[in-house]
């Protein structure tokens, strides 16, 4: 109970040393569209001509407090939307509710003198926030994707054309905290990992937060990515349709009562257009979204959603039976209360599952396996803001877990069953000690009991503003993770989640962030970030437990490989607005190196997504009234790979002989860089409040033959190497449909 206590006794103190100033006066609201009554996250809020400035959290909601009293103009923008300016008269202790709506599609007005206010008192470095119109702009293989999107941001790598997962700055796929509506999502892919499992349409935002994200969060070792649902329309219903040559999906939203609606779902015709070009490919997969909002008084808003996603893959042959079965559910039950102007809370009680199922049978033989995971959550969120220089976050999350795996080889079978509780408290102070420094430091205690582990993580970030257009922070932080995943490329219906045990510590991971913000400037953006990283307790798979070696009683222990690892580098990201083109360039350097003991000898190696440079640049432009062209280029040093060092002959059970080859050092290798450029082409047609959008998708359109795998011919002497490649010239169409 030590630390409990500890932490108790710090968020004492940074509230008795941060006392409201006495007779100040206090401003707070929401900030919503006035064309739709969505919530608008991350406004700026500032009396202007003063330094008091804030913005509003993930729900539109804001505050300022600890101001003097007298006259003052509040104003409050958003990108996108036309600044609102107040009129506002404070008096000794005034608590003002003053909630806006903001229009789209800013308008020239007179200019208003702002003078630089305090930056954002939730400091979050390394921070990058895609919108719904950037998700579906990004040129895309069939379907807009959101992974995809995600994977165009520099320090994101992907494994191949074909995989979905994300691998930020040296960080594997597991070590990724995804977030829907405050509820993890343990495995958000489709066929096979080629597409992400969520409806772009169904998406408001998207927060990736690559390395050093806050106290608040936890359980995870790399990065952070919240993806949050839209509410709904307030004024009006809406819908919109995409059409590709795989999938089709509708989105359909509008106000109900006291809140709003929205409905979301996809389904592929992968199945049907096979049947027809004579292919037998009994494969689909759907996912729906549906959210629903109601305020029950202005103070107390509550939300119910919902997201489930499939995939389902039955071959009935004569020789051979497949049945792969696999899938997502999540739900949360939402509650925002204002206990007072200066005092904002949030409470989500949700639950996820994933499962998955496997039978491959042939003859007599059958193989299976089956994987599950679910957790049921409870989480709660409190900001206080005593003054204008303290904002203090300060919660709770407990998560329920359960655990099964099993394994069947004929008549042998491996299972093993786990549950566990993990809970967390954590809380952390956005403080503004001037004008030019601001700091955040916090602290989260971590509990799991598959070991019983207490486990304690600093955070902390310094922010030093030198100019009105430049700044620099410093950020350092202690992750834990107690889970882990075993994942094959090309097979996401086999991932299987592990916890941790008394035999297998939790992974660990200290991160050190440095990095300068130039801007905002009217033509470009400009951040520079280098990052450390140091991990402990990293695992791999044993040989022996997946040749099925494992006793049934075994510890988890027996079953991973531990060790150690580091990553470094370095990123260069500009957002430019520059003579019609919208987007972002990026460069990103890294190195990431892993030690496991058992594993490779106990050599040092490269894991298969580390990549030394990157290059990424997406880029968009409107040709006239009607037509809009993306554009998304991407460059990749050679990602690590294992070449032989010989060959040699092998005789099996029925005494067949044949050769094979003998591997050389584990990753020692590189393949050959990789680079591809994606074009989009949008036609805009519009029939009343109708509108529809053919496009045109191509993808690789230089043809160029990005290496997958390399492998060896070994009935040629000397032996020849092969290479499978990823995607050649491809070019899609589809249709978008709005009203």
């Amino acid at each position: 109970m030590r630390p409990v206590c500890r932490l108790a006794g710090l968020a004492l103190l940074l509230i008795v040393f941060a006392p409201p100033l006495a007779g100040a006066a206090t401003v707070s609201g929401f900030v919503h569209s006035a064309e739709d009554g969505e919530a608008l996250a991350r406004a700026g809020v500032s009396l202007a001509e003063t330094r008091y400035g804030t913005v509003a959290n993930e729900k539109g909601f804001y505050v300022l407090a600890g101001i003097p009293a007298g006259r003052y103009r509040l104003v409050i923008s958003h990108a996108g939307y036309r600044p609102e300016v107040r009129a506002i008269d404070l008096e000794e202790r005034t608590a003002l509710d003053l909630s806006v709506e903001l229009a789209p599609q800013p308008i020239e007005i007179e200019a208003v003198e702002v003078h630089a206010g305090p930056e954002e008192r939730t400091l979050e470095p390394s921070k990058l926030t895609l919108q719904t119109r950037e998700l579906g702009r990004v040129p895309s293989i069939a379907e807009v994707d959101l992974f995809r999107a995600v994977q165009t941001l520099p320090g994101v790598s992907s494994l191949s054309d074909f995989s979905s997962g994300l691998y930020v700055r040296g960080g594997s796929a597991d070590q990724n905290l995804i977030l829907l509506d405050d509820v993890d999502v343990y495995n958000p892919s489709h066929l096979f990992g080629f597409f992400s499992t969520f409806n772009v349409d169904a998406v408001k935002t998207v927060d990736l937060q690559k390395s050093g994200y806050p106290a608040r969060y936890g359980g995870r070792l790399s990065s952070l990515l919240d993806v949050h649902n839209r509410d709904g329309n307030r004024k009006r219903m809406q819908g919109r349709g995409r059409f590709s040559i795989i999938a089709a999906n509708a989105t359909l939203d509008g106000p109900w009562s006291k809140g709003s609606w929205m409905l979301a779902g996809r389904h592929t015709y992968i199945e049907p257009l096979a049947n027809a070009a004579d292919y037998d490919i009994p494969y689909n997969f759907y996912d729906l979204h549906a959210k629903l909002n109601y305020d029950v008084t202005p103070s107390n808003k509550t939300s119910l959603s919902a997201f489930r996603g499939r995939d389902r893959l039955d071959w009935d042959q004569q020789s051979l039976d497949v049945l792969l079965d696999w899938g997502n559910d999540t739900g949360s039950l939402q509650w925002t209360h204002l206990f007072g102007n200066d005092l904002f809370s949030h409470f989500v009680l949700g639950g996820s599952r994933f499962e998955s199922k496997g039978i491959i049978a042939f003859q007599d033989f059958e193989f299976g396996m089956a994987n599950r995971i679910e957790d049921i959550s409870l989480k709660g969120n409190l900001s206080y803001a005593p003054s204008s220089r303290h904002l203090i976050d300060f919660g709770f999350e407990t998560k329920a877990l359960d655990f099964l795996f099993r394994r069947s080889r004929g008549d042998e079978e491996l299972e093993f069953s786990y549950d566990g509780f993990y809970g967390a408290l954590y809380g952390q102070d956005s403080w503004e000690l001037s004008p030019l420094w601001q700091v955040q430091p916090g602290l989260r205690l971590d509990y799991y009991s598959g070991g019983d582990y207490f486990d304690l993580g600093p955070r902390i970030t310094v922010r030093r503003r030198l100019d009105p257009l430049t700044s620099i922070h410093l950020t350092y932080g202690r992750y834990f993770q107690y889970l882990n995943l075993v994942s094959e490329e090309g097979a996401s219906f086999a991932d299987m989640w592990f916890p941790v045990d008394e035999t297998l510590a939790p992974g660990r991971a200290d991160q050190i962030v440095l990095g300068v913000d130039l801007g905002p400037f009217e033509s470009f953006d400009l951040s520079v970030e280098a990052y450390w990283k140091e991990y402990g307790n990293l695992v791999e798979f044993s040989e022996e437990f997946g040749n099925s070696l494992i006793e049934e009683n075994a510890d988890l222990g027996e079953a991973f490989l531990s060790g150690d690892g580091r990553a470094w580098g370095g990123e260069v990201f500009i957002r430019n607005r520059y003579r019609g083109f919208e987007g972002w360039v990026g460069y990103a350097l890294g190195d990431t190196r892993r030690t496991i003991r058992g594993f490779n000898y106990g050599e040092e190696f490269h894991p298969a997504y580390d990549r030394r440079h990157q290059i990424v640049l997406m880029q968009e432009k409107d040709l006239g009234r009607r037509w809009n062209l993306t554009m998304q280029f991407r460059y990749g040093s050679g990602q690590p790979t294992t070449l032989a060092s010989g060959r040699y002959a092998v005789r099996d059970i029925t005494g067949r002989e044949y050769e094979t080859v003998l591997p050389g050092d584990l990753n020692a290798h590189r393949l050959p860089d990789y680079h591809r450029l994606d074009v989009g082409l949008t036609y805009r047609i519009e029939f009343g409040s109708w509108t529809i959008e053919p496009n045109l998708q191509i993808v690789n359109l230089y043809n160029h033959e990005n290496v997958y795998i390399r492998y060896y011919d070994t009935t040629e002497n000397p032996v020849e190497t092969e290479d499978v490649t990823m995607l050649p010239f491809l070019p899609t169409i589809g249709v978008n449909v709005a009203f």
